[in-house]
């Protein structure tokens, strides 16, 4: 079992799609992620890492998630291809299990959502 964990800022806000087969919600997000070193220019290095997310995560990732926060997602590591486009480098993605929002909430957020946990786990 591989299992991976990656923390950064959301590039974009967080927009809710519906799977057309099953009718369930799953959203992308994609974090940025600085690493620890510099290349010998002095330029700092950037990784942006995909993330899904479904169902009840998902929906939590849309309400409370926006563009810049930072956020932990845990879940497994899949490699991804380009059928349609060969030439295309695979990637990855994470398919996340949890999701911890590290941001402190925005101030005009409903004081009911308040009481709920920061740590969201798909079911």
């Amino acid at each position: 079992m591989l299992k991976i964990t990656a923390i950064g800022n959301l590039t974009n806000d967080v927009e809710l799609k519906m799977n057309e087969s099953t009718g369930k919600p799953y959203a992308i997000l994609r974090i940025a992620s600085d690493r620890r070193y510099r290349d010998q220019s002095g330029n700092r290095l950037t990784d942006f890492i995909s993330i899904k997310v479904r169902g009840p995560l998902a929906e939590r990732c849309a309400a409370f998630a926006w563009k810049g926060c930072k956020l932990a997602a845990v879940g497994d590591f899949e490699t991804i291809t380009f059928e349609d486009d060969p030439t295309r480098q695979p990637g990855f993605l994470i398919k996340a299990t949890e999701v911890e929002f590290l941001s402190p909430r925005k101030a005009e957020e409903e004081p009911q959502a308040l009481d709920q946990p920061d740590v969201c786990e798909a079911a």
